[in-house]
């Protein structure tokens, strides 16, 4: 067998200086490095710089919009819980005293309503050629009326003449024409203006038979009071559907289906405490957004003394709880807190030592640290970022830090 000869290609030396990589004052490899390569340090202390501008500055906004959750203002508004809200709801005044109800409805209010006699819209008129009188008595007063039908009145012109003289009478109660075009149908609707037994009314033929040809002379929903009691007292009685609690501080308005027993509140603004607290919540979840995004520049341990003050019994409690890297306000667990022990939520919220004061003491730690406390500890002693005088970038010497130039600014941490 020939064995064929190998020819052998010069290569050039690997070199072996490569440059060292520091490890980190804490044993982890420093921040900014990536695989593959050593990153600028330039752009390490850009970072550094803007890592923790961006840190203080959120850290401001989480600490103020923590601050509004301890503004009594806030906790003087009301508003009024109801079991059912789509049956039964109610309005309080600022500062109304907390408390609760039980209604029970028995009867609600209704306006008598009378439906007259579908009829052919155009068939000759069932009222018979001529003058018509009748009466109509409503809330103690009584009134003669008449109606003249012509010759080749159709029902739906009879109607409408039945409806003009009962509407241009003004005595309680509005008649209407009501039409099913696809059936080519018509009849009358009269109806009392006042809710309540006070709006019930009669009509009755006097001399012809206008109101026993329409059929409007009996109630297809008669008038009635509402009849309800409240936390098992004595029945009361309403026109209308509606109740005036604790003398006039609390107004309770139901709607004419409502039936049963309903549990009602007067408790503090749940929608606008729960306003403040998801954007507090929000405000503190962007700071930690920073920190993830900083690619390591700042000290790991703000981001411990930030979970520290997020996390606690009381904020479980409350419904602020962990949503993936950050938090988030779990609100029907916040809204049943509020509801059924609001004043515990008061103190664990916003007393002197709940959640926010919590928080507020944490932000101002935060911003007044030494800016050297902001960042990486492998970044203390790489020196500091200044733009040089050709608009590039330089290193100074490293120097204990309390603070970096950035695009022409000198950022102060205890002052931003």
């Amino acid at each position: 067998m020939k064995v064929e000869p190998v020819r052998l290609r010069r290569t050039w030396p690997i070199d072996s200086a490569l440059p060292p990589v520091r490890p980190a004052d804490d044993g982890r490899k420093p921040p900014g490095r990536r695989f593959g390569g050593a990153s600028d340090p330039a752009v390490e202390r850009r970072r550094a710089a803007g890592s923790a501008a961006a840190w203080l500055a959120a850290a401001g906004r989480a600490r103020d919009s923590a601050g509004r959750l301890a503004d009594a203002s806030l906790w003087t508004r009301r508003s009024v819980w109801s079991s059912d809200p789509e049956a039964v709801a109610g309005q309080a005044p600022d500062d109304a005293p907390l408390a609760a109800f039980r209604l029970e409805i028995e009867r609600t209010a209704r306006t008598q309503r009378n439906l007259g006699f579908e009829l052919a819209m155009h068939g000759a008129s069932v009222i018979e050629p001529g003058r018509h009188a009748f009466r109509l008595a409503c809330a103690g007063k009584s009134c003669a009326l008449e109606v003249e039908i012509e010759a080749g009145d159709t029902n739906l012109t009879a109607l409408a003449r039945l409806a003009g003289a009962i509407n241009d009478a003004e005595a309680g109660v509005r008649a209407a024409r009501r039409e099913d075009r696809k059936l080519r149908l018509v009849w009358l609707e009269v109806t009392g203006s006042a809710p309540g037994a006070r709006g019930a009314f009669e009509l009755a033929d006097v001399d012809g038979s206008a109101v026993s040809a329409s059929g409007i002379g009996t109630a297809s929903i008669a008038a009635e009071d509402a009849v309800f009691r409240v936390n098992g007292g004595l029945d009361r009685v309403s026109p209308v559907n509606e109740t005036v609690l604790d003398p006039g501080r609390v107004r309770l308005a139901w709607r004419a289906t409502a039936s049963g027993t309903y549990d009602v509140a007067v408790g503090y603004d749940a929608d606008a405490i729960a306003a403040e607290v998801r954007t507090a919540v929000s405000d503190i979840d962007a700071l930690a957004g920073i920190h993830r995004t900083s690619a390591g520049s700042l000290h790991p341990s703000l981001l411990r003394e930030l979970d520290a003050a997020m996390t606690s019994e009381a904020a479980e409690r409350l419904g602020i709880a962990r949503s993936g890297d950050g938090w988030a306000l779990d609100e029907g667990r916040f809204r049943d807190a509020i509801r059924h022990d609001p004043e515990r939520v008061r103190l664990e919220l916003a007393g002197p030592d709940g959640w926010a004061a919590g928080v507020i003491r944490t932000m101002e730690r935060f911003l007044v640290m030494p800016a050297e406390a902001l960042i990486h500890p492998a970044m203390r002693d790489a020196g500091t970022y200044a733009p040089d005088l050709s608009g590039g970038t330089q290193v100074q010497p490293a120097a204990p830090a309390s603070g970096w130039y950035f695009d022409s600014m000198y950022y102060v941490p205890n002052r931003l």
